[in-house]
């Protein structure tokens, strides 16, 4: 069925872009410095088979685009020469660009196709876009090349994050409303740093030829190789969180699975809270270490199969505060250290360290505190991560407690959203096991 669809919105996107092809090839051979316009596409593609990750949200390259110059490229071309040229340069990079990944990274050509389809269509777009100030400034107007170059960029990114929302809904069985909005989430950060490129790539065009668009490419490559370093940089700071919780989890037995499931069920609440996506890798990464204190304390008071003195428990309820002190010289893991000192705090002003209430507490920490909770009361998934001297509660008890808890010892409101977040997972549970019966 996939495929059947695959094929019509193909089809039906095909005979639009071959119409305009058309169109453009009897233009394009009266378009003068036709010599320029090759040597433009020629480095357009070779900035396309070299993209660079610009990480758009700090701390996490997994969140960014893919730049190159090779749309600026395009977009200044639309300007300077017209849509014609615009537009069979896009196809031309697009389709190559797109059959070098065919061969070497495994991809179908059909995408290859498909891609070429759409960049057709959102170079004529801003082609038409660029007609239009063409038709209400002076291409001589200092304006002209601004108001040109941004609408037609603008209007690229638009029409073509709406093919590939329109290509995800299809194609993935997720809602179409749900891609446009992840497709243009980042849209005011995208467009502004390819707004500057492309208004540097068609400056030094429209003044220096080709000579200027290598002038151009310079910086780029240096940005590339700066941005490359940026995203090594990262990688190791996530494998020091991986690390960090792997080395909690060695310090008493029932914290295997603990701390990857409490930062899982954290993630989610604060995805359903509404908080920022950075933010939420924060929750889940703070919730991973939320008990790293304990790595500190006595193992023999830890590893205690029966219930604690209260000697003993006074040194259990150091562990935020010990947690919080060890990564505190860490700047990269500064935001979350308040998180996991307050993850015990009650909004009653009953817990520890601190007896802080209410909204003193972050929202992230009362969020980790309703979770790591919860998980406590079910135990874990194998008997040696359950404690010997607490039954374990069923999911439907264990919800009833933090209901009996909420606006005392628990975040009313979180309370509210994880029982959501476990009713969902409850329901894909179920699903599961009736696909895998089938």
């Amino acid at each position: 069925m996939r495929k059947r669809r695959f094929w019509y919105w193909i089809g039906l996107t095909s005979l639009p872009a071959g119409v305009i092809l058309l169109a453009a090839s009897d233009s394009l051979s009266r378009v003068p410095e036709i010599e320029t316009l090759f040597w433009l596409m020629l480095v357009a593609l070779v900035a396309e088979l070299f993209l660079v990750r610009y990480p758009m949200r700090y701390g996490y390259t997994d969140h960014g685009i893919w730049m190159s110059v090779s749309t600026p490229i395009v977009i200044a071309t639309l300007v300077l020469y017209g849509w014609e040229a615009g537009v069979w340069m896009d196809a031309v990079i697009t389709l190559v660009a797109g059959l070098a990944n065919t061969l070497f990274r495994s991809t179908y050509p059909r995408w290859a196709f498909l891609n070429t389809v759409q960049s057709v269509l959102s170079a004529f777009c801003a082609g038409m876009v660029v007609t239009g100030v063409d038709w209400l400034i002076a291409r001589e107007s200092a304006w002209h090349f601004v108001l040109a170059t941004g609408g037609a960029l603008m209007t690229y990114h638009l029409v073509n994050s709406l093919l590939i929302s329109t290509n995800i809904a299809l194609f993935e069985g997720v809602q179409w409303g749900w891609a446009i909005r992840q497709n243009l989430s980042a849209f005011p950060q995208e467009a502004t740093v390819m707004l500057l490129f492309s208004l540097i790539v068609g400056l030094l065009v429209k003044t220096f030829g080709v000579s200027g668009l290598v002038m151009a490419l310079a910086p780029y490559l240096t940005l590339r190789q700066a941005f490359m370093l940026w995203t090594r940089q990262h990688d190791l700071y996530h494998q020091t969180i991986r690390s960090l919780g792997f080395l909690v989890q060695k310090a008493h037995p029932y914290t295997g699975g603990h701390l990857q499931r409490v930062a899982q069920w954290a993630r989610r609440v604060a995805q359903q809270l509404g908080l920022p996506p950075e933010r939420c890798e924060l929750v889940y990464e703070a919730a991973l270490l939320h008990d790293l204190g304990k790595t500190v304390l006595d193992e023999r008071i830890l590893n205690k199969p029966g219930r604690l003195t209260s000697s003993e428990w006074k040194q259990i309820k150091r562990h935020p505060q010990l947690g919080a002190e060890i990564l505190g010289g860490t700047p990269f893991l500064a935001p979350v250290v308040p998180w996991i000192a307050y993850h015990h705090e009650r909004p009653d002003g009953k817990g520890y360290p601190y007896g802080l209430k209410g909204d003193q507490i972050p929202l992230e920490a009362r969020i980790i505190a309703v979770v790591d909770a919860f998980d406590a009361m079910i135990g874990g998934e194998t008997p040696s991560q359950q404690r010997s001297y607490r039954k374990a509660l069923s999911i439907e008890e264990a919800l009833q407690e933090l209901k009996r808890g909420a606006g005392s010892q628990f975040d009313p409101t979180v309370v509210g959203i994880f029982e959501s977040v476990v009713r969902e997972w409850q329901r894909y549970q179920q699903i599961a096991r009736g696909g895998a019966a089938r």
